[in-house]
């Protein structure tokens, strides 16, 4: 795996292409090292996660199944911290890319829906696909994908374990864009030098708003959205604040 920082996008690639990206331990340990790096250095904005050859990640390595399938401890461990990974992901104070290059099925598919954004390339396939090989998920995807695709797509998703094309991915809300694979950088790279304009406390407050509000009915969700609102731009050095005395000033802002 590798970790690339260029302006203010940060990107970690996948690069066991000849295993099609399966995730081992060091696999994990790395993830999380870059998503460290990437929330602790101040002037990143956005984190793009994609992989290299035929596939995004097809899951956990043969090696670390046969491990688990061994010891019911060692399951725990690989389970506990892949939920962890994809919930870093999705609470991360910035918008997270993933950039589907190919295959993405079990521990992959659990990865990307816990980014924020998803371009897929138009030749890419993404699948649960437990249900091919008698397992479950265990990296949050069962709470994740109906509320993406609802109650009985999700079922269906799951309980067929079959692939979905590029094209129904975007259907279906799982992607935000498919694009041609030779053009599918070039797409990544719009889309994160777009955010990475923005404000990274912004970007994050709105993310905490919009978790707040996941499920609820708007009566409820409501209040969450104001007090993250008024926590956000009523201190003075705020990006709210400077937001907007730079419109005023008919001024480029200056974020923090």
């Amino acid at each position: 795996m590798t970790l690339e920082v260029t302006g203010r996008v940060a990107r970690v690639t996948f690069t066991r292409p000849e295993s099609l990206n399966s995730l081992t331990l060091r696999a994990l340990d790395d993830l999380e090292a870059a998503i460290d790096a990437a929330e602790a250095d101040p002037e990143v904005r956005v984190l793009v996660v994609g992989g290299t050859g035929r596939a995004f990640s097809v899951g956990l390595d043969l090696a670390l199944l046969d491990e688990a399938f061994a010891d019911a401890a060692v399951w725990e461990r690989i389970a506990t911290r892949l939920a962890a990974l994809t919930l870093r992901l999705e609470r991360l104070p910035m918008p997270v890319i993933a950039a589907v290059n190919g295959l993405a099925r079990a521990g992959g598919f659990e990865l990307l829906l816990a980014c924020d954004l998803v371009l897929i390339a138009d030749s890419a396939r993404i699948a649960d696909a437990h249900a091919e090989f008698g397992v479950v998920p265990a990296g949050g995807s069962t709470a994740r994908l109906p509320r993406i695709v609802g109650r009985q797509r999700a079922r269906e998703i799951f309980l067929t374990g079959r692939w979905i094309s590029a094209a129904e991915a975007v259907e279906l809300g799982i992607a935000l864009k498919a694009v041609p694979a030779a053009e599918l950088g070039a797409a990544v790279d719009e889309l994160a030098a777009e955010l990475s304009g923005k404000s990274r406390a912004c970007m994050a407050a709105m993310k905490r708003q919009l978790a707040a509000a996941e499920g609820l009915p708007v009566a409820e969700a409501v209040g969450p959205e104001i007090e993250e609102f008024v926590a956000y731009v009523t201190p003075p050095d705020s990006d709210g604040q400077e937001g907007f005395r730079a419109y005023r000033e008919n001024r480029p802002p200056s974020w923090a």
